[in-house]
């Protein structure tokens, strides 16, 4: 339980860069780092379920992920322990950074995604923030799913939020009635100790599973970094120790191949320049809960082939794809011989420059 005298100084950053301070700070919390709350429009959330894995490799693996599963080309993330697998946060750094400097002068704050600072509960709802909409999915252990968006959600929206869910979770067929909030002193957000994970070097990588075939995916989209070199080695070391950790035969040599397709996977790096936007695509792909068949770049136009089944989330997934600032000019089709939905897509970094007339 937290008490309110250490609650440290609480500000909210929103997605216009402008901070609010919403809590002064108890007598001793003010000796405490403040914490800087992000507006859920600049975080990404997501699931890893480790429940495959050992008990002591658990939150290494989780880590794995986080460092390599970030939809950002600069990122920091924190972990949030949730069942046998933890909540992954993540923030885009080159964003936020020139804030936190120009506001706190040098000083650190403790960077959390405001939904942190909120209280926890069982089962569904919708939280209306100082700027859009979130929707969740809570179970007793924690944090299961969350969704933001600008507008209201309407029932196509709360439909396609709702059935993306795993396990037996009866969802309602409308969308509830969106809540307000007061910040839970005792949640998270507050909390003395976090793991925590940051990223000071650019790498755009993303993970396609939330068990042992997530960390295996690992190495398969660790191609995307500009620090490529030092984090696949290690990255490496640290699926195998996972690897050898885990007693499942099938997983091993999944992560033997995927050790494989890293190597193809650095040398497209040094010639193809989508690539680097590559890790954005795969990871907003992941939040829909589906993995990737293959990916290919040439030129500057991405293509991204995925499961048959994932063309009920087709328009979904080319509002995330343009809105993510990496592509435009999506185009979606579908490949009934071989069961595939084909994502084309132009990448934003190589579009041409606009003209007087544009």
């Amino acid at each position: 339980m937290q008490l309110d005298f250490l609650t440290p100084r609480v500000d909210l950053l929103n997605s216009e860069g402008r901070v609010e301070t919403v809590h002064p700070g108890g007598g001793l919390g003010r000796l405490r780092r403040p914490v800087l709350l992000l507006g859920r429009s600049l975080c990404a959330f997501a699931l890893f379920d480790a429940s495959n894995l050992p008990r002591n490799r658990r939150q290494q693996a989780a880590r794995l992920y986080a460092r390599t599963g970030s939809p950002y080309v600069v990122s920091s993330a924190t972990l949030v322990k949730s069942g046998s697998g933890y909540g992954v946060w993540w923030w885009d750094l080159d964003r936020i950074a020139p804030t936190i400097a120009e506001v706190y002068a040098g000083h650190s704050p403790l960077v959390r995604p405001e939904t942190m600072a909120q209280p926890a509960t069982v089962g569904w709802r919708i939280v209306k923030l100082a700027e859009g909409y979130e929707a969740q999915l809570w179970s007793l252990s924690g944090l299961l799913a969350s969704v933001w968006r600008r507008n209201r959600f309407d029932q196509a929206l709360w439909a396609s939020f709702t059935r993306l869910q795993r396990g037996d979770f009866q969802a309602p067929e409308a969308p509830p009635p969106a809540v307000s909030l007061p910040i839970a002193t005792d949640s998270e957000a507050f909390s003395l100790a976090r793991a925590e994970v940051s990223r000071e070097q650019a790498i755009a990588g993303a993970a396609g599973g939330f068990s042992v075939a997530a960390a295996c995916a690992v190495l398969f989209l660790l191609g995307q970094g500009s620090m490529l070199g030092g984090e696949a080695r290690t990255i490496s070391k640290e699926a195998i120790e996972i690897r050898q950790s885990t007693p499942r035969i099938a997983d091993t040599q999944a992560l033997q191949e995927d050790q494989k397709k890293l190597v193809a996977y650095r040398q497209l790096e040094e010639q193809t320049n989508p690539v680097s936007a590559a890790g954005a695509a795969v990871g907003i792909v992941a939040f829909h809960d589906l993995t990737p068949i293959s990916l290919d770049a040439s030129g500057e136009t991405l293509t991204l082939s995925l499961p048959y089944s994932a063309v009920d989330d087709a328009e979904m997934l080319v509002t995330d794809f343009e809105g993510s600032g990496y592509f435009y000019d999506v185009r979606p089709r579908t490949d009934a011989a071989n069961q595939r939905l084909i994502f084309e897509m132009k990448v934003r970094e190589a579009a041409p420059p606009l003209t007087a007339g544009d």
